[in-house]
């Protein structure tokens, strides 16, 4: 029987998922604990758009500084992925990268986790990361999947496990919820 990497079921999930996107944005600033143990502030999710018909840009989500707070070392500017994701590269950090995902709005979040339920070994909630978070089990807490208001998103370190990478994945889910809920 031939398996699919987890990682092209996430892209088909994802895909799917981020049919419907909204904008959202936020006015206030807040400042969590990194993995490395500095600290992470969050910037407001900017309105801009990706040019699709009013799809937030997930390049909005975060910026460098919050992904080198949260991680160590430099950060790239995001770039754009193929499926609606922003990937960031890390030079001298905790890991090399760190992908953000949009997928979606709350009204879909059932379904989201659905997917990710189906084709990721199920998943696991964790509090205190926006108003409900959860990761999948191939992944453990080095991806989180978040609903923070209206918005769902993703922080993926990929399958890079470690303490330190879980502490950068989670500080950086909170500093971008703070950036989301204000």
């Amino acid at each position: 029987m031939r398996r699919n990497h987890p990682l092209l079921l996430l892209s088909g999930v994802a895909l799917l998922a981020l049919a419907l996107l909204v904008a959202c944005g936020g006015s206030d600033s807040s400042t969590t604990t990194g993995g490395d143990g500095s600290s992470v502030t969050s910037s407001p999710v900017a309105d801009a758009t990706t040019g699709d018909g009013g799809a937030p840009d997930p390049c909005d989500l975060a910026t460098a500084d919050m992904v080198a707070a949260a991680f160590g070392g430099t950060a790239s500017d995001g770039q754009p992925g193929i499926a609606r994701n922003c990937g960031y590269e890390i030079d001298g950090g905790a890991t090399s990268r760190v992908d953000l995902y949009y997928y979606g709005t709350a009204g879909q979040w059932d379904g989201i986790r659905v997917g990710f339920e189906a084709n990721r070994g199920g998943t696991t909630d964790l509090a205190g990361i926006g108003d409900i978070a959860f990761y999948p089990n191939d992944a453990g807490p080095t991806e989180l999947v978040i609903l923070a208001g209206d918005v769902v998103y993703s922080v993926s370190a990929g399958f890079n496990a470690g303490a330190v990478v879980d502490a950068g994945v989670a500080a950086l889910a909170l500093a971008i919820a703070a950036g989301i809920t204000g």
